[in-house]
């Protein structure tokens, strides 16, 4: 017969394993996202601007980590959860978006957010802001969307102000690189003030999703700035897909088909595909085409039981640039085979320098 523990023993009992799982949780959520990363001021931002921040949670364990939801104590935020699963070593977000177009003045929310994989637990972030009601620009941010490189980009928005018939912007106390930005006074009356601001994206911009603020300064005594969000996404004039060729397991012997597909903003040649680690065939249009899609046979080179990581140079006589893809495999032992037909990796883009 099993013996009888009494209930209090029991807790005794538990009371040290329920202590230590509690500070080693404490030890890996400070590593999840320090302590002094859980708290964002969006300082003072104008009305309907668009206002977001995101915080970045880091898995520490050897175990995935599953984000189940994020609660805000306040609707002048709203979370979003960006990352639902952190592989260990990779980073996840979450999203906070001030919402400014429905609430005023000073605000502040804590996002509860809540972890039930590989254990159950919860931590706070915490936001706050001032909104102003006097300020209202239109669209919210400078958002270019997506640029190709070396094509630059201008947008307008426009800042409306009701208040103090003195009242003025003075300039802009930062730019962002790759930007430029001037602001004209298009109409003053009857206590309002409407401005409009002109930005510029650089053709040099690099590739690549950025976001960056503009601070405009005003004559205010106690609120001198607000910010403007900007946000833009520079893409390669030439694009392929897929990005890289991991193809596994390889016999010797054996040749592997792939399709690469690469496209262009203007038409081009493609003149020459070769590799250090493999021997390629391929056919190639001898024509400028915008889309180019060749068929690869490739026929790996190196030594038995070796993880061979290298790459793929694809010669273009478009501004003479050379894409490199990369390309991994494992030689095992075999018998020549007829060619086969493996899964490449999953349709992406990548962008080329």
């Amino acid at each position: 017969m099993r013996p009888f523990l009494p209930a209090c023993a029991l807790v005794t009992a538990l009371a040290p394993l329920c202590f230590s799982q509690n500070v080693q949780s404490q030890d890996w959520l400070r590593q999840l996202i320090p302590p002094e990363q859980r708290m964002h001021s969006f300082g003072t931002v104008a009305r309907a601007a668009s206002t977001e921040h995101r915080f970045e949670l880091t898995n520490p364990l050897s175990s995935d980590i599953h984000v189940r939801s994020v609660r805000a104590s306040c609707g002048c935020t709203t979370p979003i959860v960006e990352t639902e699963w952190i592989k260990p070593g990779e980073t996840g977000t979450i999203l906070a978006r001030f919402n400014t177009g429905t609430f005023l003045g000073d605000r502040k929310a804590t996002l509860t957010v809540s972890i039930d994989k590989p254990f159950f637990t919860e931590l706070q972030l915490n936001v706050k802001g001032y909104i102003r009601s006097d300020i209202v620009t239109n669209p919210g941010e400078i958002n270019f969307g997506e640029v190709t490189e070396g094509a630059g980009k201008t947008l307008e928005i426009n800042i409306d102000y009701a208040g103090r018939s003195d009242w003025a912007i003075s300039g802009i106390q930062e730019t962002p690189e790759f930007l430029s930005a001037q602001i004209e006074e298009s109409t003053r009356g009857n206590g309002r003030v409407q401005y409009k601001l002109i930005a510029e994206l650089a053709d040099d911009a690099p590739l690549g999703a950025f976001q960056r603020e503009l601070l405009i300064q005003t004559n205010d005594r106690r609120l001198t700035t607000f910010p403007i969000r900007v946000a833009a996404n520079v893409t390669s004039a030439l694009q392929v897909s897929p990005p890289k060729f991991a193809l596994g397991d390889v016999h010797t012997g054996d040749a592997v088909n792939q399709r690469l597909v690469i496209k262009g903003t203007k038409p081009f040649k493609i003149l020459d595909i070769q590799s250090g680690i493999a021997d390629i065939q391929y056919e190639a249009s001898e024509d400028a085409k915008l889309v180019h899609i060749v068929n690869l046979i490739l026929e790996p080179t190196r030594s038995l039981n070796q993880e061979i990581n290298d790459y793929i140079t694809v010669k273009t006589d478009f501004d003479d640039r050379e894409l490199k893809l990369d390309l991994s495999f494992r030689m095992i032992d075999g018998v020549n085979a007829s060619p086969v037909i493996t899964p490449g990796p999953s349709a992406s883009t990548i962008q080329i320098n």
